[in-house]
């Protein structure tokens, strides 16, 4: 009897097996033959171009086209670089590691559909004296379409030695013109953690951090240290226009509010590939932490607000950022080219992406375009979010003030 169980135990398992394996196979195969169709149809309007339009044109143009086109639909960051261009990348690469960058025009860039956006403007730079702003396009660079040129190419000729320049056509979001005008290049000058003085009158701080560069942490560290000795009970961070840096330095600016926790999570398709940690034993502040972002805060500073806001509660002002939350990898193509590709995504210590999104203000504080001058309007922001994170209310603070209430009614 207990051989006969065994038997049917067994057969059962097997027939399990095989539907499992019959099932993965059908799948797969209905995979390929959909692959395989849209393959037919490429090939198919491949020919018709090749054989039918009007003008002779390279098959070799047509392919890095539709290899920009595919790319396109996916992020900011992954595109196709052909075996020159890639062979321009290295050399650019290692020239920046040996040199630790260089003269530059000052801009954080992004390409969207085609379009060439600024992400950010750094701080003394000639582009922001120029009064290019986050969100402007860049149209043309020494009179060729930015269209025409990878990501890459476009920050190559956006670079170079110190009093040299590019003549830029810039298309702005509010004026129907667009504007021409040459930038310098000079060497990034890296502005300094600072720390606004406590308002007396509630101890709210603003803490304003620029950049995640090396050294960012321990500025961020001594800045807490002088807002603990001022009493601030509230502090403020300003994150916005901060789009450069390492996701390294923005884990240990990190770890300065938080601790030794877990900051964020790299995540590939599949899996968890890493945790990073804050790094740190001791937390440095004590009061209430508010988060200020907008539009050009990217990346690194994107992996801090949302590590800070999800370990303390903090609540977000402002407007949404930029979304960069992507690992690139470059992989090697049969021509000689490269696919750099976004393939691992970070994600909050509560499970939150942010890549291609961007974090969402829990209070939404926009600058307002009517307001001409840039910096205006980031001061008429920067004033309006202090007033909003005066009035907040910590979620703890409040479910403690309704269990007291329901006690005392009791």
């Amino acid at each position: 009897m207990h051989k006969k169980l065994k038997a049917i135990a067994l057969g059962l398992l097997l027939g399990l097996g095989g539907l499992c394996l019959v099932g993965t196979m059908v799948t797969r195969n209905l995979a390929t033959e959909g692959t395989y169709t849209y393959l037919k149809l490429f090939n198919e309007v491949l020919s018709l171009v090749r054989n039918s339009y009007v003008d002779e044109v390279e098959t070799d143009r047509l392919l890095q086209g539709a290899y920009d086109g595919m790319l396109a639909e996916l992020d900011p960051f992954s595109e196709y670089l052909t075996p020159q261009e890639y062979a321009d990348y290295a050399a650019t690469q290692a020239k920046g590691a040996k040199a630790g960058g260089g003269p530059d025009a000052g801009l954080r860039l992004a390409k969207k559909e085609g379009i060439v956006l600024v992400v950010s403007v750094r701080s003394g730079s000639d582009a922001e004296a120029k009064g290019i702003t986050p969100g402007d396009q860049i149209r043309r660079i020494n009179g060729r379409f930015t269209r025409e040129m990878s990501l890459h190419e476009i920050e190559t000729r956006l670079a170079g030695p110190a009093g040299s320049s590019a003549a830029v056509s810039v298309a702005r979001r509010e004026e129907p013109r667009k504007i021409d005008t040459d930038l310098l290049f000079d060497e990034p000058r890296a502005e300094a953690v600072s720390l606004q003085p406590v308002d007396p009158k509630d101890g709210v701080a603003v803490l304003r951090i620029p950049h995640f560069r090396p050294g960012a942490a321990a500025e961020v560290a001594l800045a807490l240290e002088r807002a603990e000795k001022q009493r601030a009970r509230r502090l403020l961070i300003d994150l916005r226009g901060n789009a450069w840096g390492t996701i390294q330095e923005a884990a240990r600016s990190a770890g300065v509010f938080i601790g030794d926790t877990t900051v964020a999570k790299l995540k590939s398709k599949q899996e968890t590939v890493e945790e990073i940690k804050g790094g740190r034993s001791s937390v440095a502040f004590s009061g209430t932490l508010g988060l200020l972002i907008n539009g050009a805060t990217a990346e690194a500073a994107e992996l801090f607000a949302a590590a800070v806001h999800d370990a303390k509660n903090a609540p977000v002002f402002g407007e949404t950022s930029f979304g960069v939350g992507a690992q690139q990898e470059l992989i090697p193509l049969r021509n000689g080219g490269y696919l750099k590709l976004s393939v691992r995504q970070y994600v909050s210590p509560g499970g939150s992406p942010w890549h291609g999104s961007g974090l969402k203000p829990d209070k939404t504080v926009a600058a307002s375009f009517e307001i001409p001058k840039q910096s205006d309007r980031l001061k008429q922001q920067l004033k309006q979010a202090i007033e909003q994170f005066r009035t907040y209310e910590p979620p703890a603070t409040r479910a403690d003030r309704g269990t007291q209430r329901n006690a005392g009614g009791a």
